[in-house]
């Protein structure tokens, strides 16, 4: 594991460099908070950044000054932009930064929002239709108003697909996703494949390559052929004598779509894997939630997808000064002034257990934290202190930036 400092820095570099990061981990260990910290840092620094998370709670509006969350990117208030950038100091004494062709030489806007399911679809849906008339069509279906938001994988599908819209628009430097815990994170990583088999499969090539004066009932009968599991239950709840028909005019007006969704989702599938993003796993000094991290770690390297730094939040400090003053006679002699003898015997010895426990549970955590940061090899990994309360609002965040990103001495 590299030195605290380097490794804060580690990652202050990152946020200047990259075009995606992604942060993954379990649930309740702060991954939003760190997804809000980056984007902050980012735009501190000067790049234009978007925070985006799928999770409908409160937590990274509260954390960036905002009153609720919408499917479209809002303006995080300029103030904390430039409280953060104080905070962090000159962006100059950082060489990342400086390099980096999107940074300028005073903060950036950062925004936020939080992707809905069935705006998601719905937005996809009109940038890959041919025209608007035939998203409209589409969009009035029964059938894909169901499928969009049955199907197993559509809420990673339009994930990833959203994402990769944002990413490669040209709007933003930066887009940092706050992903769902664990399982459902795997599932998002793995989203783009699992679209790539469905656009491969046979059932689904029938949307290219309808026969010449095939009626669109032939063509739906011959998809439930070959459509299996969930997809064919969800389609078995719709009755009537049109359904065929029905079906079969969304198979036609999708034909269209095949050929960009395949299109992008090769695209986003390099875009994740390649240079320009990196992944922050986040995790806690807990044994079940650090055994999480580290599959985590595991799964993303099988995948080869780039591990690029690892955040552990809410780690206990060895209280080492204080272990020191309470050891010191001088500190007796110094309580003697204010309180009689028997009260400083008894304070003496209140003090003296809370911080020995303090030391023991520094000391066990940082014999369960060996395993996985040597599993992360020369991976950075930045220990964030236990604090005596949550970052709840956008204050106690740009407090909590220099503890993430390092500081300039002049500024912390």
């Amino acid at each position: 594991m590299r030195h605290d400092d380097d490794a804060r820095f580690a990652l202050r570099r990152l946020t200047g460099a990259r075009q995606i990061v992604v942060c993954v981990g379990s649930g309740g260990v702060g991954k939003t908070t760190t997804a809000a910290s980056l984007g902050l840092v980012a735009a501190a620094m000067g790049r234009k950044t978007l925070v985006i998370t799928i999770d409908p709670a409160r937590r990274l509006a509260n954390a960036l000054g905002l009153d609720t969350l919408l499917h479209r990117p809002q303006p995080v208030d300029a103030a904390l932009v430039r409280a953060a950038r104080a905070r962090l100091g000159p962006v100059d004494a950082l060489d990342p930064v400086s390099s980096s062709s999107s940074s300028s030489s005073g903060p950036a806007p950062l925004s936020a929002m939080m992707l809905d399911l069935k705006a998601g679809w719905d937005d996809m849906l009109f940038r890959t239709a041919p025209d608007r008339a035939s998203a409209e069509k589409i969009l009035v279906n029964r059938f894909y108003r169901v499928l969009s938001t049955e199907l197993p994988g559509a809420h990673e599908f339009i994930a990833c697909e959203h994402l990769n819209h944002l990413a490669s628009s040209g709007d933003w430097d930066l887009v940092v996703l706050d992903t769902p815990p664990t399982q459902n994170a795997l599932d998002f990583l793995d989203a783009p494949q699992r679209i790539l088999g469905v656009l491969d499969n046979d059932a689904f090539r029938l949307l290219a390559h309808k026969a010449p004066g095939e009626r669109e009932a032939s063509l739906a009968s011959r998809f439930l052929d070959g459509a299996t599991g969930r997809a064919q239950s969800v389609i078995a709840k719709f009755t009537g004598p049109d359904l065929l028909e029905e079906l079969g005019e969304l198979l036609l007006l999708l034909k269209d779509l095949y050929g960009p969704l395949t299109q992008r989702t090769r695209e986003f599938v390099a875009l994740l894997a390649g240079r320009r993003s990196a992944f922050v796993v986040v995790t806690a000094p807990q044994p079940a939630v650090l055994a999480e991290a580290a599959f985590f770690a595991g799964e993303l390297r099988r995948r080869a997808l780039p591990l690029a730094a690892a955040v552990i939040n809410r780690v206990t400090v060895r209280p080492q000064r204080a272990l020191d003053v309470l050891g010191d006679d001088a500190w007796s002699d110094a309580l003697a002034g204010h309180v009689d003898a028997n009260d400083a015997v008894r304070l003496t010895a209140a003090l003296d257990t809370a911080v020995r426990q303090e030391a023991r549970l520094a000391e066990l955590e940082a014999r369960t934290l060996l395993d996985l940061t040597t599993s992360l090899g020369e991976i950075p990994c930045v220990r964030l202190p236990r604090l005596s309360d949550a970052v709840h609002d956008a204050d106690r965040l740009v407090e909590l930036l220099p503890w993430l990103v390092g500081a300039d001495s002049a500024a912390a």
